[in-house]
């Protein structure tokens, strides 16, 4: 699990506190989809842990998205290509998925879905029009997982 900067945080220190909800990015390789959510997530996220995971994982970034991360002033330092982590599935309270699959959940895990194209063996220009979509994702999740971590806290 991941800080908003990135950085390792063991599961102890980053399940202390039930006040900070745990937020999975999932696509097929977490080479490219998911692996940029996670690069944003680091930015507009920073009140969730967060990371992502690929169903078959590439095992490695391509040149090309960390390109496109870094020409928005993106660090791509700590990002990796990973397997789901299936023995703490259940300790996510959101599971995005940035694909066209199915996604089963635990109960208590909402799983959100956005059908992403798969932007693998495609243009640069389409890598970037991707990366700008996954970004507004990013966004848009911000607002609508601040907006219920905050009816659940007034509650």
């Amino acid at each position: 699990m991941y800080d908003s900067n990135g950085d390792y945080l063991d599961r102890k220190r980053c399940f202390a506190s039930d006040m900070r909800k745990r937020v999975l990015f999932v696509c097929v390789g977490n080479a490219y989809r998911s692996i940029i959510a996670e690069a944003y997530a680091r930015i507009y996220l920073e009140d969730f842990d967060f990371e992502s995971a690929g169903i078959r994982p590439l095992g490695y970034i391509p040149c090309e998205v960390l390109d496109v991360l870094q020409e928005d002033g993106i660090d791509t330092s700590g990002l990796y290509s990973k397997p789901i982590p299936l023995d703490r599935i259940r300790e996510f309270d959101y599971i995005v998925v940035l694909s066209r699959i199915y996604f089963f959940a635990p109960e208590g895990t909402q799983v959100i879905f956005f059908d992403v194209e798969d932007p693998a063996f495609s243009t640069k220009e389409f890598l970037r029009k991707t990366r700008d979509m996954i970004k507004d994702i990013v966004l848009s999740l911000r607002s609508m997982l601040l907006s219920k971590s905050n009816t659940n806290y007034q509650s």
